[in-house]
């Protein structure tokens, strides 16, 4: 489809855009960024598969006559690639619906590939507070995250430095696996750099205050904003037919990000959100979640980190004397074995209190935020 510029594009963005697509729509196309699984009749999840710069998971829902996705990763050919495999593995009804949960790149910078093969027909959905911090922060954060001397934005790859320490790595390899290992990195790195110089987002054409409901032949789904949580802006997608909920990252299978949360609010936005009657979870990162536990574990590790570097905080305790109080093995929430397992997976002691003073950091900043 050729479309008209989108309001404030630049041509080369438009053709980046279009280079993107071309590319994944092409014979050489990667078809296996994402690992799509059942989950219930008529929706998949598809795990994203780890890449130099990272991907959101998402969700797919087939409709009578048309498909809706949640969350539309890094870049435009990520999303172009996922839409190939939806294609090939899923069904060939086209994407009408596209939901950002929220703002963050990896979720929302690759709207434009599907806005590229799908055309003015998509809607493109989100809380009015995820448009606008898209609006403001997408593109001076990607901006960050490819300039050397940037300060990127916690959550985001510093791309310059990355392939810099990639291609030193590739220089001192020895074998021939860690080179090819490290030369696909550099290609992604590189890849990533290119496809994103040109990047305008593809900003949300319908917006909602508190819930947006479709009411389809094969089932509802309710868009819904329950509170202030990751972001300002979360939303969720249930379908109460297929007990399904599609959280972003909202509730995920790992540790959560904290760095533009609202953390006092969080744990109550996932008590309004575990109302719903559902049993499966499909969270921006990490595998499906199967019932409620791992939802209210992760709720039960945000309340209480937010309490503890509360209390510390308001006695006076500096960031430093916070994170030392709160080593990794007095945490609550942890000594539930499963999630536990869950969040370490992957990390030693030492990287999992790193990742923990991340978030006693991350905490401490956010707190009264507005």
């Amino acid at each position: 489809m050729i479309l008209g510029p989108t309001a404030g594009a630049s041509l080369l963005s438009l053709a980046s855009i279009r280079a993107a697509w071309a590319q994944a729509s092409s014979a050489n196309a990667p078809t296996n960024l994402f690992d799509i699984q059942p989950v219930a009749e008529d929706a998949y999840f598809a795990f994203a598969r780890p890449q130099a710069v990272a991907n959101c998971n998402a969700t797919i829902f087939v409709n009578w006559a048309d498909v809706l996705v949640v969350d539309a990763h890094s870049k435009p050919s990520a999303a172009s690639a996922l839409i190939a495999q939806i294609r090939k593995q899923i069904t060939p009804k086209p994407v009408r619906y596209l939901v950002d949960t929220h703002f963050h790149w990896d979720h929302a910078q690759g709207n434009a590939g599907y806005r590229e093969a799908f055309g003015q027909d998509l809607k493109i959905i989100s809380s009015a507070a995820t448009r606008k911090l898209e609006a403001t922060l997408l593109a001076p954060r990607l901006q960050a995250s490819l300039d050397p001397h940037g300060l990127p934005f916690s959550s985001q790859p510093h791309i310059p430095v990355l392939l810099d320490d990639a291609r030193k790595q590739l220089s001192a390899a020895h074998s021939a696996q860690q080179r090819a290992a490290l030369a696909e990195r550099v290609r992604q790195l590189e890849s990533f750099a290119r496809e994103m110089r040109n990047f305008h987002p593809e900003l949300p054409t319908v917006t909602f205050d508190k819930s947006y409901v479709i009411r389809d032949r094969a089932h509802d789904l309710h868009i819904e904003f329950h509170g202030r949580a990751h972001t300002a802006g979360d939303v969720v997608v249930y379908c109460p037919q297929k007990h399904v909920v599609a959280t972003g990252d909202m509730v995920i299978g790992t540790l959560p990000f904290l760095g533009d949360s609202y953390p006092k609010e969080w744990p109550i936005t996932i008590d309004s959100v575990a109302k719903l009657d559902f049993n499966r979870v499909c969270g921006g990162h990490g595998n499906v979640g199967h019932g409620k536990q791992r939802m209210m574990d992760q709720r039960n590790y945000i309340e209480e980190l937010a309490e503890r570097v509360e209390n510390g905080k308001t006695a006076g305790l500096s960031l430093a004397d916070i994170q030392k109080s709160i080593p990794v093995s007095s945490i609550k929430a942890f000594s539930d074995d499963d999630y536990g397992r869950l969040v370490s997976s992957g990390r030693d002691l030492s990287s999992m209190q790193q990742a923990v003073d991340t978030n006693i950091e991350h905490i401490y900043t956010r707190l009264g935020q507005n």
